[in-house]
């Protein structure tokens, strides 16, 4: 009887803990991806040494960006520039190369023209404890404001979401009825997307770079959360209907991260996914679970404690795993050329998960994996790689 007893105390006492942990779990999912809350930026990187042409980056713990391989921006209060390539590691001290940039433009009533660039002012340096100084901000977009960035005219527009009205950009192109739309990712800015501009652009594209419900200015979700998707895509089909008053010929839609997720949804829920011709995607969040399961690999949970938190917060949230995992479904919903950018040291979206995409849609889609890079940074990592492939891509449609 005692042995009995102490049997169902240890279950009893095993599964609390699980009930325990699965709450918090799903609290801390409803905090940090699901509600609609300004998100705050880690400001942990300071400037102990710096020229016009060189760069000494610090952070009191290690981080991805501040080494990662290739081209990102770095802005401080006052500021903006590019870093280079990195020439040397010490410890937690990274050199890199840096050009500071800055530069007046000439806007006209509503298309804005592009700008010159010139040598802009430094950034501040750290001479003391790294708590004490001004940090600055790497940031991966690289381009700091708008199309100008890259030498792009642009027009800022409305488009009609079932919400209400909504910005965009419009980067005018050069071949009649050829349009793409693309869309940001989760609390991203539509700045992620100017690296693919003078792709499309090179290619004749007219481009539309949305905002959509719950960026800031936008229509608020009647959930009051994000929904990866499954509700989303209701904007990006309104977007593709602004496209469609221009005589659309061929069309491409793409995301980057979330974003992608929204095409996905696009595609297979909108009459309208029909009219599209291509598809390009960057470091997709197209297994929603996955990426939660990813996102918690550091912490000291069980795997049967971590699915309990999911199956918890679906039950609260009504999230919906099933639907938001777009991979399972990928060879009905993909049936057009799809091209999916991906590196393989992201530490938010695991490679497996396109890995998944292709497996499971082989015959139209085409993976391109970049060493070394992170979440949506293989343009960073390598941008003639990266903007090679798009462009061949698109030459193909």
């Amino acid at each position: 009887m005692t042995f009995l007893i102490a049997v169902a105390t240890g279950v009893l006492v095993v599964v609390l803990a699980h009930f325990m942990v699965g709450w918090a779990l799903s609290n801390g999912l409803y905090r940090n991806a699901l509600a609609v809350q300004p998100r705050h930026k880690e400001l942990a990187v300071r400037v102990r040494e710096v020229t016009d042409s060189e760069i000494v980056l610090e952070a009191p713990v290690p981080r991805q960006d501040i080494g990662h391989p290739g081209r990102l921006g770095l802005r401080w209060d006052d500021g903006h520039g590019v870093l280079g390539e990195v020439l040397s590691v010490d410890g937690m001290r990274v050199t890199r190369q840096f050009s500071p940039e800055s530069g007046a433009r000439t806007q006209g009533s509503r298309l804005r023209s592009a700008k010159s660039t010139t040598l802009g002012s430094l950034p501040p340096v750290c001479e003391g404890d790294l708590e004490g100084c001004a940090p600055v901000e790497i940031d991966p977009y690289v381009y700091p404001n708008d199309p100008i960035d890259v030498g792009l005219g642009f027009e800022e527009v409305v488009y009609d979401s079932p919400l209400g009205p909504t910005t965009a950009w419009l980067v005018p192109g050069e071949t009649r009825g050829r349009w793409a739309v693309l869309c940001h990712g989760w609390t991203a800015e539509k700045r992620e997307l100017i690296r693919m501009l003078p792709s499309f652009h090179g290619r004749g594209y007219s481009t539309l770079v949305i905002d959509y419900r719950n960026d800031p200015g936008a229509p608020m979700d009647a959930t009051g959360r994000y929904r990866f998707g499954l509700s989303e895509w209701g904007d990006l089909e309104a977007a593709v209907a602004f496209t469609g008053g221009r005589s659309v010929d061929h069309l491409v839609v793409g995301g980057c991260s979330t974003g992608a997720a929204v095409v996905m949804a696009f595609l297979e829920r909108s009459e309208l996914a029909s009219a599209v011709d291509g598809v390009v995607l960057d470091a997709p969040n197209v297994i929603l679970a996955e990426a939660v399961r990813h996102g918690t690999r550091e912490r000291r949970v069980t795997p049967l404690m971590i699915e309990f938190g999911l199956w918890m917060a679906d039950l609260r949230w009504k999230i919906d795993w099933e639907a938001t995992n777009y991979v399972q479904r990928a060879d009905q919903i993909l049936r057009v050329p799809t091209l999916v950018f991906h590196g393989t040291s992201d530490q938010v979206i695991p490679i497996s998960v396109s890995r998944q995409l292709e497996a499971r849609a082989s015959e139209v889609v085409e993976l391109v994996e970049t060493p070394a890079a992170g979440h949506v940074m293989s343009w960073n990592a390598d941008p003639e790689r990266y903007e090679g492939y798009l462009t061949r891509f698109l030459d193909r449609l």
